[in-house]
């Protein structure tokens, strides 16, 4: 029990990383963001800011409907 406390704290102090997809209404012009999700449907979390803006950049570079990813530490 003590070691998946101490894993905790370190995942607590390192952080987690997510990617936020802005995806525009164009109804309203109102902004939604929504959070990117894995294959699991769970939320698509990543361990290290870098491995993270290399995703996003992929996906960035890979939209033609013009949504805005960023990064965002959990």
């Amino acid at each position: 029990m003590k070691i998946v406390y101490i894993f905790t704290k370190i995942l607590n102090v390192m952080g987690m990383y997510v990617i936020i997809k802005s995806v525009k209404n164009k109804k309203t012009g109102k902004t939604l963001p929504v959070v990117l999700l894995n294959s699991n449907t769970e939320v698509w979390e990543f361990e290290t800011e870098s491995e993270a803006e290399k995703m996003k950049d992929i996906f960035q570079t890979n939209s033609d409907s013009g949504h805005v990813y960023v990064v965002k530490k959990i």
